[in-house]
């Protein structure tokens, strides 16, 4: 079991979105991308989903938060994964689903 930790700058960003209150929607793409991260990271694949947020900054400040963790956003609406990204994106939806909960 590898347990990844979050960056500073991923829990500045989680400060952020706690303040722009988009928490429970990040959870929302998080929880949906997660089971498709394992079963693809297995297969060396990568995808992700990306949800689109009322605001442009949400949406962007989203996309910082997943780049964090690993996972490079394509254009054309692709991913691309690196070693260690499952891990991370975990610990992301732990860290989401808890500040979900307390707020």
């Amino acid at each position: 079991f590898n347990s990844a930790e979050l960056t500073e700058d991923q829990l500045l960003l989680l400060l952020e979105s706690l303040e722009d209150k988009i928490v429970s929607q990040q959870l929302k793409l998080v929880r949906e991308n997660t089971a498709h991260l394992a079963q693809n990271e297995a297969a060396g694949g990568c995808y992700f989903s990306l949800l689109s947020f009322p605001q442009e900054k949400e949406q962007k400040l989203t996309i910082a938060m997943v780049e964090l963790s690993g996972v490079r956003l394509q254009k054309d609406g692709s991913a691309v994964c690196t070693g260690g990204a499952f891990s991370a994106v975990a610990a992301l939806y732990v860290s989401l689903h808890v500040l979900d909960l307390l707020s």
